[in-house]
């Protein structure tokens, strides 16, 4: 005969969820701070054990960083695969930023909770910073990779910088908009890398370092 308080035992409640809470430690992180907030408060939020909380990121700073660094490595790999693409290559770095957002926005709910405490956060500036050297810096690599440069090139470099810039600029913009969803947001980041890159695409292929290529 079965047991029915092992069967209720087995498996986990909808409210354990990695979503869920992914989302209850942004909300605490955004309001007692990122270093205040313990793994033990946000498994008591969220109405699990320490273990539950532990087998989804193997520390707190991962409930921060796992999204945003698995962002840019999926930025890296629709940049790559467009290396051999007839298509201009700035156009190809605008149709990659903004597909790159999109599921981004897609597969966390708390996507703009997680930007804003990093943009807020001294305690999490250094980390911070790192991060988006590296979201420039695949973009840079792309660049470089189609024209000839070195990554550190002034070119690949200035466009990388510009690209960024105006992604930071349209994600601050929306970051009190409660409605921060692919269909709100994506179409202005598409117009705003747009008007960035026409400049500079004529500039990349004007350079007279630039070899031909797309």
């Amino acid at each position: 005969m079965s047991n029915p308080a092992a069967a209720r035992g087995r498996g986990r409640p909808a409210v354990s969820s990695r979503a869920h809470i992914e989302a209850v430690a942004m909300r605490l992180f955004t309001e007692n701070g990122y270093s205040a907030t313990t793994v033990p408060m946000i498994a008591e939020a969220s109405g699990v054990g320490r273990a539950t909380v532990f087998r989804y990121w193997g520390s707190k700073s991962e409930i921060v960083w796992a999204e945003f660094d698995q962002h840019i490595r999926r930025l890296t790999q629709l940049l790559e695969a467009e290396l051999s693409s007839s298509d201009s290559t700035l156009g190809i770095v605008q149709r990659s930023v903004v597909a790159n957002l999109g599921r981004s926005i897609e597969s966390s709910g708390v996507w703009l909770q997680r930007f804003a405490l990093i943009d807020e956060s001294e305690e999490l500036r250094d980390a911070e910073a790192r991060r988006w050297a590296d979201w420039a810096a695949a973009v840079a690599a792309f660049v470089a990779r189609r024209h000839g440069y070195e990554p550190a090139a002034v070119v690949p470099q200035s466009i990388a910088g510009a690209v960024q810039g105006t992604f930071l600029a349209v994600l601050r913009s929306r970051r009190s908009d409660s409605d921060f969803t692919a269909r709100s947001v994506l179409p202005e980041l598409d117009r705003a890398l747009a008007s960035v890159i026409r400049p500079l695409q004529d500039w990349l292929h004007g350079d007279p370092l630039h070899e031909d290529g797309p």
